[in-house]
């Protein structure tokens, strides 16, 4: 805001029901990573975060910038026309806000948290992440895409902005040697369904992957020749936006994806075998040091270089290794309890038989880990009697989980035999690895574990929120649990905290005092209950969703300051020509606040904008109407139904004094700008639809106007350089009111003009109302070829 209220102060005291604040939401920081020991600039893309806010992020060895600063300008492009019923979805449209992470050469890779806060509410936590490869981000432009050349290895910090992007990254490549791609996308939580493809010297495609990691792409390939080779990067669906957000990781170095076995004993030593990049042909040999976790992650030293980490389990019980052959009875490895068994599926079709012997009665557990450690087999076990009936079989634990679990009682004294094998029988290879843990059955003793469902929760001064909470029940335990929450402030009051017994879930209610003090809280939440007469206290933490993330062990509350006003608006549907301006008359409701409000276009819109555009308007002290002006594009899409949404923004204090910036958003349809878009009363028509750019020349380009009967006066012809392309220049021209054409001369610079990757833009306006009308036609521009003798 350009003011500041003038010694308002703003005490609400509303109900419940009438308690609004448009809490800040974020889609994506962009860079999403960095190389340690740099110090990276780095933009928020949100909603709601208006001027400066807070941020933090969490985790060892990075230091963020105590606040994000609003940007002045942001990058965008419209992209291609969205036709219906696409263009009818609901879109978002984030302002960026700058800020810097600090990042320490010696802190280990992996995850970091970061969140923001404003006075009226936090946001949940996102990924960044820390690398050890150099870095580069990605210069985004419009347009047919520009190859960039990069040299590996390297981590690059690239979108997929706007829909149908492709970005191409070209780097040289040696014949022989191998080179990995790999995508992190959907895993720091963007939108970007990937495709990676490869292209050779030739410009042939030599490789593609879709989906690896979820939906994040991967590949390994070997360059034929020497050459440079690109990497082109998508969405598959040819989606995209600001958020859809990407880090795309290039290198020839060693890097194993999938060792076998997955894991070992503590206190023993491994022969490993990798499968991957650029590794040695021997086996790879590691300790497992005696207080190893059980979830272990080392790395290897493979000449100068280190490998990326590996999942390993650690057991302590003495461990086995299967021996081929071992795909029929006769050949089955026999093993005693408890034990983990450690195999591969080598080929499509190969089946795993191990052997046991148990008396009548006997209850054995046996549970795959395969899956859950990086290994592609989705097992299926069975059990069965040395006469071949089956005791007992199980395929996926559930949950998207493909890793199997089965607990059978034995129906007599004998031999059983244990059978592994994939689901899906023409799968197999050595990366099928898996381990199976083998032990008398135990009954899992009675637990809990409450789930915490946000590290960043927006509690509104004067309102009630719910936040539901989930427990995982073990062992049968069955009794009622209470949530407690500590360092919660004064003013806030807990209801429906307790879990009742034999239920899985509550809603708790958080009910604020309307003068309880903007500001926000690290809050511990533990849940207690009694197992046998003991009281048990477990912390609620939102685990860690991968081995590199991190759990965030406490709730962040804000307390947050409602917002007093509203923008009102009287439903009605109009008719408006596309390239004019429309004009909405509205109305504030002002709940108290007679101070100053700036209008503007909503962060978030019920539709896409299609190329709406808005004015900022500024509503002075105690005004209580005023009109909002939208432009529509001349290229909107004749016969759709527009929908824009505008919020009001204005700086508002608490009864201590403290400013507070707050903002009112509707998405009711009363408050919409609802247009129906006719065509429009202004068009042009190039002689030419393409032009030869020539270094130092000059060419004028003839321009016909068509006005309609209601549009009269002079129109302004000018020519519209996309911000890219660089060394082409005309003056605009004015063609009156009684002329039907006008010439634009076009200059190419001597020295450099392009990259020609995007179509120029001539736009003509004129005026009806006051208020600019335009229409626009795209001129394509091509360089000069030059003949075989390098005569142009």
């Amino acid at each position: 805001m350009t003011q500041r209220t003038a010694c308002l102060v703003v005490v609400l005291a509303i109900g419940g029901s009438r308690v609004h604040a448009d809490a800040p939401t974020v889609s994506y920081i962009f860079p999403a990573g960095g190389q340690r020991g740099t110090t990276v600039s780095v933009r928020v893309g949100g909603h709601y975060l208006h001027g400066d806010c807070r941020w933090q992020m969490t985790g060892d060895g990075v230091e963020a910038s105590e606040l994000l600063q609003r940007a002045a300008t942001m990058t965008w492009f419209d992209g291609p026309v969205i036709p219906l019923p696409d263009s009818q979805r609901k879109e978002d449209y984030p302002w960026e806000h700058l800020g810097g992470v600090k990042i320490d050469s010696a802190t280990p890779c992996g995850v970091r948290r970061w969140r923001v806060w404003t006075s009226q509410g936090v946001t949940p936590s996102r990924k960044f992440i820390v690398g050890d490869l150099p870095e580069v981000i990605e210069e985004e432009i419009d347009g047919v895409p520009v190859p960039t050349h990069v040299d590996v290895p390297v981590t690059i910090n690239g979108r997929i902005f706007p829909r149908e992007d492709v970005d191409v990254w070209a780097f040289d490549a040696k014949a022989g040697t191998s080179y990995v791609c790999q995508v992190v996308a959907e895993r720091i939580g963007s939108p970007l369904d990937s495709r990676l493809e490869i292209h050779d010297p030739h410009g042939r495609p030599v490789a593609e992957n879709v989906d690896r990691h979820g939906r994040d792409s991967y590949l390994r390939f070997q360059a034929a020749e020497t050459g440079r080779y690109e990497v082109h990067i998508h969405d598959v669906n040819f989606d995209g936006l600001q958020h859809f957000v990407y880090r795309l990781t290039i290198t020839d170095r060693p890097r194993i994806e999938h060792i076998f076995p997955l894991g070992g004993q503590r206190g023993t030593s491994l022969s490993l075998s990798p499968i991957g990049q650029s590794l040695p042909r021997a086996p790879l040999t590691l300790t497992i040091p005696p207080d190893a976790p059980r979830r272990w992650r080392p790395r290897f030293d493979v000449g100068p270089f280190r490998t990326n980490r590996v999942p390993l389990e650690v057991s302590e019980v003495v461990e086995q290794l299967e021996v081929e052959p071992n795909g029929k009875n006769e050949d089955a490895r026999p093993f005693q309890l408890p034990t983990v068994l450690n195999g591969r599926i080598m080929e499509p079709g190969d089946v795993d038989v191990w052997r046991f012997d148990a008396a009548q009665g006997d209850q054995v557990d046996f549970e795959v880990r395969a899956a859950r450690l990086g290994s592609p087999l989705d097992a299926e076990i069975a059990v069965y009697e040395a006469s071949g009936g089956e005791v007992g079989s199980n395929d996926d634990l559930g949950k998207g989980v493909a890793d199997s679990r089965l607990r059978v009682t034995l129906p007599s004294t004998g031999v059983y035999y244990l059978v592994v094998r994939d689901r899906f029988r023409q799968r197999g290879g050595p990366a099928y690895a898996y381990r199976i843990e083998a032990r008398a059955a135990v009954d899992e003793p009675p637990g809990f574990a409450v789930d915490l469902p946000t590290d960043g929760l927006t509690l509104t001064r004067g309102g009630e929120t719910k936040q539901k909470f989930t427990v995982a029940r073990q062992g049968g335990f069955a009794g009622p649990i209470e949530l407690r929450f500590e360092g919660l402030p004064t003013g806030v009051k807990v209801s429906g905290n307790i879990i009742g017994a034999k239920k899985n879930d509550a809603q708790v209610v958080f009910a604020v005092d309307p003068q309880t003090a903007v500001a926000v809280h690290a809050v511990q939440v533990v849940a207690v209950a009694t197992i046998d007469e003991q009281e048990v206290v477990r912390p609620v933490v939102q685990a860690a969703d991968s081995p590199d993330d991190l759990a965030m062990e406490s709730l962040l509350v804000a307390i947050a300051m409602p917002t007093p006003f509203k923008v009102v608006g009287t439903f009605e549907t109009r008719y408006a020509d596309r390239g004019s301006t429309f004009t909405r008359r509205y109305r504030l409701e002002r709940g108290g606040y007679s101070g100053p409000l700036q209008v503007r276009l909503a962060e978030r819109q019920v539709r896409h904008l299609q190329g709406v555009t808005g004015e900022t308007v500024e509503v002075p002290a105690g005004v209580d109407e005023f009109d909002y002006r939208i432009k529509l594009p001349s290229w909107m899409e004749i016969g759709r139904t527009s929908r824009t949404c505008v919020m009001a923004v204005a700086e508002v204090e608490d009864e201590s004094g403290q400013p507070h910036t707050v903002s009112y958003t509707s998405h009711a349809q009363n408050d919409q700008i609802i247009i129906l878009v006719d065509p429009g009363q202004l068009d042009l028509r190039v002689a030419r639809p393409s032009l030869v750019a020539r270094p130092g020349h000059r060419v004028d380009l003839q321009v016909d106007i068509a006005r309609g009967k209601d549009l009269g006066g002079d129109v302004r012809l000018e020519l519209v350089v996309p911000g890219h392309m660089r060394g082409m220049t005309a003056q605009p021209v004015l063609v009156p009111a009684d002329q039907q054409r006008g010439t634009l001369t076009i200059e190419f610079a001597a020295d450099e003009v392009g990259p020609l990757n995007q179509p120029l833009v001539i736009r003509a306006t004129a005026q009806r109302g006051g208020q600019p009308y335009t229409a626009c036609r795209t001129v394509k521009i091509v360089p000069q070829r030059k003949t075989a003798s390098g005569a142009e």
